[in-house]
Formats: structure tokens, C-alpha cells, sequence
């Protein structure tokens, strides 16, 4: 386990360092980006044990025992002792993460559904003025809604957390 210098730091810089992490993670714009800075600030054991963290604590949302966990992520029963504890005590954001991913992951069935219902049915009709019109919804859209994100990361990334 990593360990934490025994040398003191001031709080109060200590404070301002955590909230530039906290900053520096939501600034990212991609996935890629936020891979690349956890690849320079961490080992490959620290952001794998991280990754199986999370992993343990859907599972454990989902219902999943023990057992399964232990055989499916190679973990010890302390580790996901510890983990079904935190859930059990606070957790937010590990649920939050959960319920995000879960979203992804249906639309992404989704996506796969339409994509192999019209792979079926290679001469459903579609009108083409309503295609183009959508697709032209669809990314104006998604223009207003990545400046709106990105405006939220921002305001988001200058406010100051209590540590």
C-alpha cells in the first residue's frame, strides 16, 4: 500500500494540492485525458487496485456475493469487506459512478439493438428529409451540450472543496 510521507505539510497548502487534483480530473475533456494524467500520476498497481475497487463495489450494488467477487476480480474478502462497508457508510460517489456507467452501458445495448434490427430488416424505408433534419438536430445539440458541460467543468474546477 502507498504510504503518505510522515513529513508535515500545512493544512491549508495540503487543502489548496487535494482541491488542484480534484480540479485537474474535472477539467479533463476526454476519457483519454483523464487516462493519460491517472497514467502519469500513478503506478499500474495503483490505478489497477483503484479500478478493482470500483469494480467491487458495483458488484456489490448488483446484488453479488462475496464469492463471485473474489473469483471474478482475485481479491481478498477484507478487500471487499472494506469496500461493502464504505457502501454501507457513505458511498455517493461510488453509486453515482455506478448509475452513470449503468446508463452508458444501456445505451450502448441500445445502439446494438437498432443497429442489428435494421442489419434484419435491410428494406425498412426511412425518409431521407427526416434523417438529415434529425442529424442536424442531433449535432447542434450536441454542440450546445458539450459548451454546456464544458462551462460546468469549469465553474466546477474553480470552486473550492472543504477538506
Amino acid at each position: 500500500m502507498t504510504k503518505l510521507s510522515r513529513k508535515k505539510i500545512d493544512p491549508e497548502r495540503m487543502g489548496k494540492y487535494i482541491n488542484n487534483f480534484w480540479s485537474a480530473l474535472t477539467l479533463m475533456d476526454t476519457k483519454e485525458d483523464v487516462r493519460l494524467l491517472v497514467k502519469d500520476l500513478f503506478t499500474h498497481t495503483e490505478y489497477k487496485m483503484l479500478s478493482k475497487r470500483l469494480e467491487i463495489g458495483r458488484l456489490l450494488l448488483d446484488g453479488e456475493s462475496y464469492d463471485k467477487i473474489k473469483q471474478a476480480l482475485q481479491v481478498t474478502a477484507t478487500t471487499i469487506s472494506r469496500i461493502s462497508n464504505m457502501l454501507s457508510e457513505k458511498g455517493e460517489g461510488v453509486r453515482k459512478a455506478h448509475l452513470k456507467l449503468n446508463l452508458i452501458e444501456e445505451k450502448r445495448l441500445a445502439r446494438q439493438k437498432a443497429y442489428s434490427d435494421n442489419l434484419s430488416n435491410p428494406f425498412k424505408l426511412k425518409s431521407h428529409r427526416k434523417s438529415i433534419a434529425g442529424a442536424l438536430i442531433k449535432s447542434g445539440i450536441k454542440i450546445i451540450d458539450k459548451k454546456i458541460s464544458r462551462s460546468i467543468k469549469t465553474s466546477s474546477a474553480k470552486k473550492s472543496l472543504e477538506i
